[in-house]
């Protein structure tokens, strides 16, 4: 939302802008939602009524006539990323002009490839700083943890590969900190090794993983978001992710970040 603003902004657009989440009534696209909007609203959105479509794919051309109708600028898809795919293609057949907002779960490179040019534009956050094309100190660990299952070292990895690496070690420093001068690797343990740190990226992916600060009263690891654009510039029936991305077909560019204020009032939402 902070980024639609900012966004707004830089087009020039008059007056309110229009927003509007889109999502099953569902606990995931719904857990965002009041959040969203009441932020919205305090960034000076006008938010439309919110839009369902289901968590499955389908025809939703009736939904995105409804987004056409409202005129808005902005539109969250909460949904992962199989029903987004529908509405996506539903929209742009329907010649809906539109900002599309997505969430982690609900773009990434082989929704791309699936919706082919419906897909271009899509903004989204991704966990990690770069995605695997990128440029870090820290890619050289994440590529050689790839070629355990990928010894030819030329497999594509996705962006929540690289999240779930990012994760998965932040895991094992706390575990060490966990079992150091002979403690018990237990439950308690742990979660105070994830208190032991203060802009903590795990060795070795410095550049790749965001820092992250977790403390007893607040367990948002990561206030800084990074945001990305899908790219896709022709058909993408014809080709692997891989070939795709090569020869310039899909690109993920990098639209920016966002630090987010460490608000007590969030916690929760």
């Amino acid at each position: 939302m902070q980024w639609a603003a900012e966004d707004w902004k830089r087009r020039g657009g008059q007056g309110k802008p229009k927003y509007v989440h889109m999502g099953a009534n569902h606990p995931y696209p719904n857990s965002p939602k009041e959040a969203a909007e009441t932020l919205a609203r305090e960034l000076g959105f006008e938010v439309l009524p919110a839009i369902q479509f289901a968590l499955t794919p389908g025809d939703y051309t009736a939904q995105c006539l409804t987004l056409k109708n409202q005129g808005a600028n902005y539109a969250y898809l909460g949904n992962t990323a199989g029903s987004n795919i529908s509405v996506l293609r539903a929209c742009q057949a329907a010649g809906v002009q539109v900002q599309f907002l997505g969430n982690v779960w609900g773009m990434d490179e082989n929704a791309m490839k699936a919706a082919g040019t419906a897909a271009n534009g899509v903004v989204f956050p991704v966990r990690t700083a770069v995605t695997w094309l990128g440029q870090a100190p820290g890619m050289a660990t994440l590529r050689a943890i790839s070629r355990v299952s990928d010894a030819a070292g030329t497999a594509y990895r996705p962006v929540h590969y690289l999240a779930g690496v990012c994760a998965a070690m932040l895991m094992v420093e706390a575990m060490e900190t966990a079992g150091a001068n002979g403690g018990a690797i237990d439950g308690v343990r742990i979660r105070d090794g994830f208190y032991a740190r203060k802009d903590w990226v795990p060795k070795g992916f410095e550049g790749v993983c965001n820092p992250s600060t977790f403390t007893p009263t607040d367990h948002r690891g990561t206030m800084s978001v990074t945001l990305f654009r899908s790219v896709v510039t022709a058909n993408t029936a014809d080709g692997t992710i891989e070939q795709l991305l090569a020869n310039g077909t899909m690109k993920i560019e990098l639209v920016g970040g966002i630090e987010l204020p460490r608000r007590a009032d969030w916690l929760g939402w």
